[in-house]
């Protein structure tokens, strides 16, 4: 009886030490949150870009830029769909990470 105690008040006591799991996360330094900034106007500048770009074109110029980080689609509506969503996940992440908003 006494080591079922023990177990369960040093399990209780392990819990509470390491928050049940949870961490709070850190927050970025502004370079991490100036490199975060950089990426989410590059993206929002590709959608610009695309959005203006005749649909027969948006092929070619994936062709011409092979690797890129916002998308792998070569047709202007997943090209948009992929790049905004990429601009929303890194917003968002931007945002949990407490950096000040110096763009829009």
């Amino acid at each position: 009886m006494k080591k079922m105690m023990l177990l369960a008040t040093g399990m209780a006591g392990i819990f509470v030490l390491n928050g049940c799991g949870q961490s709070v996360p850190s927050p970025l330094d502004d370079r991490e949150c100036a490199t975060l900034e950089k990426k989410i106007i590059q993206t929002d500048t590709f959608i610009e870009n695309v959005s203006a770009m005749d649909p027969a074109h948006v092929d070619e110029v994936m062709v011409a830029i092979p690797k890129t980080q916002i998308t792998t689609e070569t047709t202007k509506p997943k090209m948009l769909r992929d790049a905004k969503r990429r601009k929303a996940k890194l917003e968002a992440e931007f945002q949990s990470a407490g950096c000040k908003k110096e763009f829009d």
